[in-house]
């Protein structure tokens, strides 16, 4: 993962905490050192912490291969539910082999730190790639963006059709978000996180009551505690499809109690409000995806798929991973790709007034305020949405990139 950074007077803090157990202010754990070795894996540095776990990258002994090491943290691995979780996510992805999913190598516990090795994808996920964007001054062109969820969309359809000596393990990612959706350098599609996943094969199962996911990319049944399938998944696609090509939060709020009480009421402002230029098929695609009933959205990820295609095709567009690797290169040229001591410097503050705020764990958020430890939030101030109508970029696309 590239790791950004930016000067600590504008940061926004998010910390990636889920909704069980409740949100409470905490402290992030200490990171290990490096040079740490857990089973075959010597710990290099720190990439990310999270609530439930910290990710690493390491170095596999013998075969000398970049790994990613998620250890579940020492707070986390005192609670039962917690490593059940864990171990939950590491066999299901286990069981998974598809080129849009990141795999797992192995799991394990060495004196008593449970982690799991998995693929190192060597690139940046959605929400840091749109934030070194919008800095910028670009908006991601509309056939990148359909790559992108088609991709995604390519991995969960056949994550929620796997099955298991011929039973079906209904799989349902159930944190389908910006963070979640990582693009490599090479232009590669992987979607990661499976630490809430539910399956048949789940030994930990939900609580009645108790609501697990990011408040601003849920489902209204996964709000309300309903049962979740393949199409709350959609629903969460076609609010990454929404902000890729809007550079707006589909449903931002004060607190997730305002954005899950959009996402229950089916409240957000169409596409087309934001881009008056947006094609009128992809804003179907993307208001079909975001249906309040689960029986009008997209029935699998592979109609969806279908749907994007066909909007393609209409538009003149290609559905190819060349698209984001021709992305990739120019947000991260080759000779200007970030280093982790190097600092974003934000520009003017009357510059950003029309940007969507993306943040990840790391990474700078352009607003002044800060949010308290623990939330859900990564929306921007109030006054951020203020004059939406510009919020594309106010720098030409390149012609290649609208293809």
């Amino acid at each position: 993962m590239t790791k950004l950074s930016a000067r600590q007077d504008v940061t926004l803090e998010y910390r990636g905490i889920r909704s069980d157990p409740p949100v409470v202010a905490c402290a992030m754990t200490e990171a290990l050192p490096a040079g740490t070795k857990l089973g075959n894996y010597e710990l290099i540095r720190l990439l990310a912490q999270g609530g439930m776990a910290d990710i690493y990258l390491a170095r596999q002994i013998g075969l000398d291969r970049q790994v990613a090491v998620k250890v579940l943290n020492t707070k986390r691995a005192e609670d039962p539910d917690s490593r059940t979780l864990f171990m939950d996510e590491a066999r299901l992805v286990g069981m998974l082999s598809h080129e849009n999913l990141a795999s797992v190598y192995e799991v394990a516990v060495e004196a008593g730190i449970h982690y799991l090795a998995m693929e190192y994808v060597d690139g940046a996920d959605l929400r840091e790639l749109l934030a070194r964007a919008q800095v910028m001054g670009m908006a991601i062109p509309y056939g990148t963006a359909l790559t992108i969820v088609a991709h995604t969309a390519a991995g969960l359809d056949y994550a929620h059709r796997k099955d298991v000596d011929g039973r079906p393990l209904r799989l349902v990612h159930r944190d389908v978000s910006l963070s979640n959706i990582m693009i490599t350098m090479e232009g590669a599609v992987k979607l990661i996180d499976f630490g809430i996943a539910i399956s048949t094969a789940s030994q930990h199962h939900t609580n009645p009551g108790i609501v697990r996911g990011k408040a601003s990319y849920m489902a209204p049944e996964q709000a309300i505690g309903d049962p979740c399938d393949a199409r709350t998944d959609v629903f969460a696609l076609g609010v990454v499809l929404y902000e890729l090509c809007t550079g707006m939060r589909c449903f931002p709020g004060n607190s997730d109690f305002e954005r899950m009480l959009a996402v229950v009421r089916g409240e957000f402002v169409p596409p087309s409000v934001h881009v008056p230029e947006i094609p009128a098929a992809l804003e179907q695609v993307i208001c079909t995806a975001l249906s309040l009933d689960p029986a009008y959205r997209f029935e699998t990820a592979g109609d969806m798929i279908e749907a994007l295609e066909a909007v393609a095709a209409l538009e003149g567009w290609r559905i190819d991973k060349r698209a984001t690797a021709r992305l990739m290169f120019e947000v991260y040229p080759p000779d200007d790709r970030w280093e982790d001591d190097t600092e974003l410097v934000a520009p003017p503050t009357d510059e950003l007034e029309h940007c969507i705020a993306v943040p990840n764990q790391e990474t700078v958020i352009i607003t002044k305020r800060r949010l308290a430890r623990g939330t859900e939030s990564d929306a921007p101030e109030p006054s951020d949405w203020e004059d939406e109508a510009r919020t594309r970029g106010r720098r030409a696309i390149p012609r290649w990139a609208a293809a």
